[in-house]
């Protein structure tokens, strides 16, 4: 009985980083950075590139180094970028990559979405009426708070007064 693997099951075959890169039309750029993954695009892998592909990079800056991709696509090996973050951050105004015309920029803003942001205030809104009715908030970050003799005289204070 043949076994599938989560790549074949997906439709996408497994190959090297360097016939990735040399076959990529669109490379999107989205892992974690590590030590490993530091510089992971340098100039020596860029030059493997097609030179009409594009670089996206969704992940963070510094996985790929910002020099050979800025020459790169100044020297038209690339035919362009699309990026919303950056070898340092905030961006220097004056990155020549800023000005180039095969480059496109955005916020590193994935997250901000119209669900997030619901999300975010039904939170909110929840906390405050456990607060308010003398409760412990669904997502406390700072547990040992929860024990203290103070928060516990502040619930009791607000479940009687609001609860």
């Amino acid at each position: 009985m043949r076994r599938w693997k989560p790549a074949e099951l997906a439709g996408a075959e497994l190959v090297s980083l360097e016939e990735l890169l040399s076959s990529a039309d669109f490379l999107v750029v989205c892992c974690a950075l590590t030590p490993d993954t530091k510089y992971l695009l340098n100039a020596p892998r860029l030059a493997l590139m097609k030179p009409t592909a594009y670089v996206i990079n969704i992940a963070r800056g510094p996985i790929i180094d910002q020099q050979a991709l800025t020459s790169a696509l100044q020297q038209k090996h690339l035919a362009g970028a699309g990026l919303d973050v950056f070898e340092q951050e905030p961006v220097d105004p004056a990155d020549p990559l800023l000005s180039l015309d095969n480059v496109i920029v955005a916020p590193h803003a994935l997250a901000w979405t119209d669900e997030l942001l619901r999300g975010v205030g039904t939170s909110a809104i929840e906390s405050l009426l456990a607060v308010a009715a003398g409760k412990l908030p669904k997502y406390v970050i700072n547990r040992d708070v929860v024990d203290r003799p103070g928060m516990q005289a502040k619930l009791a204070r607000f479940g009687a007064g609001y609860g």
